[in-house]
């Protein structure tokens, strides 16, 4: 986390670890608790009253140690974290069937805005615990006049993030889903492989991974676009602005930490 959110107040550190380890690493586990269904298929009885309850100490503790350091960003954070567990289930619903379909879905889920009172644009299930985690981790207020135009500008770079978190995490959740006995995947990759090319052929596995890339760093060209500009032209306020170049400096980081940590596509 160091490295992914470099400008992170030293005291946080810690506990944004904490958060972002448990969300990410561990996605497949918060899905199955979401979804009961799929819990009682893949685990032996009782693993899942265990899991909800070890999932819900350990959320109940990290809420505790952030409210008591900033309380009005850690409530900022913990809707951020609510709407992420909700949006979790979303991976139990078939998607779209092309990637111009699958990215507006990723980034305008009404319904969960709704429930958590959260504004429409910081519902992409990704994005949702990356803003928390931003602006908690940094010390971060984004102005309400501002939040919509940040969101805006923000959009590309959350894209880049979803889609790399998917070409990441391609390899478990298609495993998850094979387990579970499901035909599909809510990720970026599938539905680029059903999506087919120019001729409605479907893509090959190794195809579709480097059109993901692809469309990764044709987001993160988009968005160092739109944060020079922003830092140029915009009368932005400083939090404004600190929060679009961490934005861009996660989205660059992380592709370059997948690829180094995959030197080949094809070794996917």
């Amino acid at each position: 986390m160091q490295v992914t959110v470099p400008e992170c107040l030293p005291e946080r550190l810690e506990v944004i670890s904490y958060t972002n380890e448990f969300a990410f690493l561990y996605d497949d586990v918060m899905e199955k608790l979401i979804d009961h269904d799929c819990v009682c298929l893949l685990d032996p009885p009782g693993r899942a009253e265990q899991k909800a309850s070890r999932a819900n100490a350990l959320q109940a503790q990290v809420f505790q140690e952030i409210l008591t350091i900033d309380k009005p960003r850690a409530v900022t954070s913990m809707k951020a974290w609510s709407t992420f567990l909700q949006l979790a289930s979303r991976s139990r619903v078939r998607p779209a069937e092309t990637l111009a379909e699958y990215l507006p879905m990723r980034l305008s889920m009404q319904e969960s805005c709704k429930l958590s009172r959260l504004p429409l644009h910081l519902s992409l299930s990704v994005c949702t615990i990356w803003f928390g985690t931003l602006t908690f981790g940094m010390g971060l207020t984004i102005p309400d006049e501002e939040l919509q135009v940040c969101m805006k500008l923000a959009r590309p770079g959350h894209a880049a993030i979803s889609l790399t978190n998917d070409l990441f995490s391609w390899k478990k959740e298609r495993v998850v889903a094979e387990l579970a006995g499901v035909d599909y995947v809510f990720n970026a990759v599938w539905v680029i492989m059903q999506e087919g090319d120019a001729h409605g052929n479907c893509r090959s596995e190794a195809a579709a991974l480097a059109m993901c890339e692809a469309e990764i760093r044709r987001y993160i060209a988009e968005f160092d676009g739109i944060v020079e500009a922003a830092r140029r032209h915009l009368h932005l306020s400083r939090n404004t602005l600190a929060y679009l170049e961490a934005s861009q400096s996660r989205g660059e980081l992380g592709l370059e930490y997948l690829l180094s940590a995959v030197p080949s596509i094809d070794q996917f």
